[in-house]
């Protein structure tokens, strides 16, 4: 998913700087995992939504790029555990860090830069510290929540939505609150921003799950989700139209990666790819109307731009 953010180039230059600084804050035998990260940080879209909440008042630009680079931190923290998790050999179309230094030194790696990051935002203060602990847990729990749900064939939308909520959304969730609240945003406007964030996250789950079916070459390997029993919406939407075709190939026991272009074929054909969009587009409104008359500021208009900007490289 390429697109071009309506972004603060510099404060996205100090953030990078500051991401590429922080594996020294490791063991050296941890820093090569993490470095892989590091060097190529992606779209840095959390940190971006840190930078545009806190236009809501006076930010201290220093504090705000340590918030910024808090979250890309984490975000990092959370690929490297969740690509050993689901055995992606590729992230940002390069060989995953567990390909590399094994999936030992991957896991320890996460853990460390967690703990880091912890250490960081304890030093940010108590707010920040809370704010952070509270997401690492809902994180953990959203993980825990997507394993469990592995091949079951009767997941529902709604608990698939459940489960992006914690997953990826508290994550925009606390990129958009740590903006605003640094810049001593009013509380409405903070609640605000933080709604925004927690649905522009799940439309962002459920459009990246639809990168499965889409016929654009991109970094992740399509459908490979489907071998670990993870279905995304488009498939659970296909599952509860009455594909029992698709139901039954799902199930294989040996289930391959031949088998992932009869997947899509059939998830298309069923409609389900339609149906997850128009859930991500409902999700996405939703998101915008929570900002109320923020809308008509200069930073909800930034924060309005950013999802228009993703939803446009979705649709």
């Amino acid at each position: 998913m390429t697109f071009t953010l309506p972004r603060d180039e510099l404060f996205a230059a100090d953030v990078r700087s500051s991401l590429a600084e922080f594996p020294n804050k490791l063991t050296p035998t941890l820093r090569p995992s993490v470095s892989i990260l590091a060097a190529d940080p992606g779209k840095c879209l959390r940190s971006h939504l840190v930078e545009v909440s806190s236009r809501f008042g006076e930010r201290d630009w220093h504090r705000t790029v340590r918030l910024g680079t808090l979250v890309e931190v984490l975000h990092a923290a959370t690929l490297l555990h969740d690509d050993v998790i689901d055995q992606a050999a590729i992230r940002r179309g390069r060989p995953s860090a567990h390909t590399v230094v094994g999936h030992e030194f991957a896991v320890l790696a996460g853990a460390a830069l967690l703990a880091a990051a912890g250490q960081e935002a304890a030093e940010l203060g108590t707010g920040v510290s809370r704010l952070f602990a509270t997401t690492v847990a809902d994180l953990a729990h959203g993980e825990l929540l997507d394993i469990e749900r592995a091949f079951d064939l009767g997941f529902e939308s709604d608990s698939y939505i459940e489960v992006a909520r914690h997953k990826t959304s508290a994550l925009f969730r606390l990129s958009c609150v740590l903006g605003a609240g640094a810049a001593g945003a009013e509380e409405d406007t903070v609640l605000a921003v933080a709604g925004y964030g927690a649905g522009l996250g799940v439309a962002f789950q459920i459009a990246d799950d639809c990168l499965d079916f889409r016929t654009e070459p991109g970094n992740k390997p399509v459908g490979t989700d489907h071998l670990l029993g993870l279905f995304g919406l488009p498939t659970l939407c296909a599952l509860h139209s009455g594909a029992d075709d698709l139901r039954e190939l799902l199930m294989k026991p040996d289930l391959g990666l031949a088998d992932l272009p009869a997947i899509r074929a059939i998830v298309l054909a069923s409609g389900g790819l339609d149906q997850a969009m128009e859930v991500a587009r409902t999700v996405y409104r939703d998101a915008v109307t929570s900002l109320g008359d923020l809308t008509g500021t200069v930073a909800g208009a930034a924060l309005v731009a950013t999802g228009e900007a993703l939803w446009c490289q979705w649709t």
